[in-house]
């Protein structure tokens, strides 16, 4: 008896084992929501490989990842839910109804809480992620859009396309906090330590805001910007009417870079130190090297290649 507990104890340990070899050795994946057919694809960002698809609801535009749960949430804009992927065997796992349109898609820190824009309902959906269940509706301006967690301030913001604006909510009570205007038809917006970065889409800028002050700097970049993202060095924005990557550094256009037809959202894989943009005119993923500033590599993903939002795991 007890030479079975502790065989059974060897393997338990050999096991877990196991396991966190394969964890730590996994190579980073790109997920890429296809909103023309239905799909989420997984690329592998050291192979540059198409490794699975998965079939997702209808319409799958925005994505966050939880990388502690292995879980992708996509938001399914005309099957009005979202999607629950779990990536430890990148299947379906679960489908949260919500009967409105989710848009873009952020957590928090912890990963407790999920926030979802409701584009026709003018509000913020919070998901508790324990239950997978509706916690709290929070009041937005007109067509809440791109949507990010500033974990230095603990803040929820969004940018309200048709106002002109983004808001500030409190992570902790949900409260509003500040309301900014900033250039016509913001989209994307993202946010890193004490700045906020916003697409003003018809002014063909973007907006840096601090959040200590809510001082705003304008920055012209390329034709139609849709989405922005910073890290340590440089403000990478895609132009989707240009088919290019603005690289802004110091508060000014460096360089454009030439990626895919139509790029719209990008993410930056930090291990490799690549830039991952999706391109929905082209259908593909374009890999840019941070370190040179060129495209390395354009993958074929999906019919209309979006991923609003967080989508490296």
């Amino acid at each position: 008896m007890v030479k079975l507990k502790i065989l059974i104890i060897f393997l338990i340990l050999l096991l877990l084992t196991t396991l966190a070899i394969n964890l730590s050795t996994r190579s980073p994946m790109a997920l890429i929501t296809n909103q023309g057919e239905k799909s989420l694809s997984i690329v592998n960002l050291k192979t540059f490989e198409l490794i699975d698809k998965i079939k997702v609801g209808d319409s799958p535009l925005g994505i966050t990842v939880l990388k502690k749960n292995h879980l992708a949430i996509i938001a399914n804009v005309n099957s009005q839910d979202l999607s629950i992927v779990d990536l430890n065997n990148n299947k379906l796992s679960k489908i949260l109804k919500l009967n409105t349109t989710p848009l873009g898609l952020a957590h928090n820190q912890n990963e407790s809480e999920v926030y979802v824009t409701d584009w026709f309902n003018n509000q913020i959906i919070v998901i508790e992620t324990g239950t997978m269940t509706i916690s709290k509706f929070i009041k937005a301006g007109p067509t809440p859009s791109g949507i990010a967690y500033n974990a230095k301030h603990e803040l929820i913001v969004i940018t309200n396309r048709d106002a002109n604006t983004i808001q500030v909510y409190s992570a902790r009570d949900k409260s509003l906090l500040k309301t900014i205007t900033v250039g016509n038809h913001p989209f994307g917006i993202s946010t890193k330590g004490d700045q906020i970065f916003t697409a003003n889409v018809y002014d063909d800028t973007i907006s840096v805001i601090n959040a200590k002050n809510w001082e705003q700097v304008t920055i012209p970049v390329g034709f139609h910007p849709y989405n922005v993202l910073s890290n340590d060095d440089y403000i990478f924005v895609t132009n989707a009417q240009d088919d290019s990557v603005s690289v802004i550094d110091k508060q000014k256009e460096i360089k454009r870079i030439i990626v895919g037809e139509t790029p719209e959202n990008l993410a930056i894989n930090h291990e490799q130190n690549q830039l991952i943009v999706t391109n929905w005119g082209s259908n593909s993923i374009s890999i840019i090297d941070i370190n040179s500033l060129q495209v390395i590599e354009e993958i074929e993903t999906g019919l209309q290649s979006r991923s609003f939002g967080d989508f490296i795991y």
